[in-house]
């Protein structure tokens, strides 16, 4: 049976229920990286347009830009039943973005295939904020950095293990890596009935649940709010084209792209711990901005080499700062939020995700579009570089503001 954490529960103590925690986070990282990262071929061969490709893929942040919210809200708010208040939304969500996962690579036409990318994420954001909300509900406020590393390293498993393997199973089979990763996010999910369980033991000080209009009337929950925005920018831009700049910009087959991706992927799972270390040593801002300007500054130089080899010397470092930004922003949401709002905190991260995810590829896909005398050399995809890198250093001097 699993063990109902305390105030003064130590992460060890309770290591099996990080562990089923995390394991969804898994699925929905394997999942998420197959489609954005291979999906944008499949829409390309479609379409032969970046600009099309990255409307499509920025559609997602149409869907964010409201629905994580109304479902981190309604959860918050939800009468408690057998599953808890937030397992209803997972267990609404996990088909309809396993049949958009299916349905993309047998799309016959661009129609079909927006229709089955909009599926996905309908499901995705159903699913996701009252998931994360879960992590609040059950595991005291101290332990909200450290549970995000071991989260970070499963979403930095799920991204490289998606990337190295999708390239293959794109080769022999195109929907075998759209499959797999239906398949695995099915069983991820499984993991959460036993937590639901847990949460119906777990005592709960009462507290007057929010409305989103006064969450969002908090100042450090909307300085909040756009930094995740940028940073997510960034992270959107990267990964919706990375992998047409290796076989596009640089000239390398989808299996060269994989391996570079996967470099990366390391990097990320060995920055999920090193987050969590340096937050308990310096706290939370210092470390988001110090990661910030290293990630930042890593990624505008990017621009600058033309060929793969110098871009693997400089990836595996820039990775890593990026994985320890990336790892604290949930933690950061939860610590900022008034009590009564988790649900509703959670759906802030993605709604400023989803601004960040509509103009992300929006601006990489319009900038490689429009600078290819510029990066001529990479065929405009360099482009992606400074815009997602400027985007990045611009929220260091907002994270100072939540120091407070």
């Amino acid at each position: 049976m699993l063990r109902a954490p305390v105030e003064d529960t130590q992460a060890r103590e309770i290591r099996p229920l990080l562990t089923l925690l995390g394991l969804p986070t898994f699925g929905l990282a394997f999942a998420l990286s197959t489609l954005t990262s291979y999906g944008p071929s499949i829409l390309y061969d479609k379409v032969h347009d970046t600009g099309v490709v990255g409307a499509i893929l920025g559609g997602e942040g149409a869907l964010a830009l409201a629905l994580p919210l109304v479902a981190g809200a309604m959860s918050d708010r939800l009468p408690p039943t057998r599953l808890g208040k937030r397992l209803p939304f997972v267990l609404l969500g996990a088909p309809l973005a396993l049949a958009g996962l299916v349905l993309l690579p047998l799309s016959v036409n661009l129609l079909v295939a927006s229709v089955a990318v909009a599926m996905f994420f309908l499901g995705y954001y159903l699913y996701y904020p009252p998931y994360r909300a879960l992590y609040a509900d059950l595991l005291p406020r101290h332990l909200y950095a450290r549970s995000q590393a071991s989260q970070g390293v499963l979403r930095g498993v799920g991204l490289g293990v998606a990337l190295l393997s999708g390239g293959v199973f794109l080769e022999l089979w195109m929907p075998l890596p759209f499959v797999v990763a239906g398949a695995l996010l099915l069983l991820s999910t499984l993991a959460l009935v036993p937590v639901a369980e847990l949460q119906q033991r777990v005592p709960h000080e009462s507290a007057r649940t929010l409305s989103v209009r006064e969450v969002l009337r908090s100042k450090g929950m909307r300085t909040f709010a756009l930094v995740n925005a940028l940073l997510e920018l960034g992270f959107a831009g990267l990964r919706s084209f990375i992998v047409l700049y290796v076989t596009k910009g640089l000239g390398h087959s989808t299996g060269v792209a994989s391996v570079v991706i996967g470099v990366v992927a390391v990097a990320y799972v060995l920055g999920a711990p090193l987050a969590s270390a340096l937050e308990r040593r310096f706290g939370i801002i210092a470390v988001m901005s110090w990661s910030g300007v290293l990630y930042g500054v890593g990624l505008v130089a990017g621009a600058l080499p033309t060929s793969l080899g110098p871009e693997l010397v400089l990836l595996p470092f820039v990775a890593l700062a990026g994985s320890v930004l990336l790892t604290l922003p949930q933690a950061l949401a939860f610590l900022v939020a008034p009590p009564g709002s988790e649900g509703v905190a959670a759906g802030l991260v993605d709604v400023s995700r989803g601004v960040g995810i509509v103009l992300g590829p929006l601006l990489v896909g319009w900038a490689v579009r429009f600078s290819g005398g510029l990066f001529e050399e990479t065929h405009g995809y360099a482009a992606l570089w400074p815009v997602i890198g400027i985007a990045t250093l611009a929220a260091v001097p907002l994270l100072r503001r939540l120091e407070a």
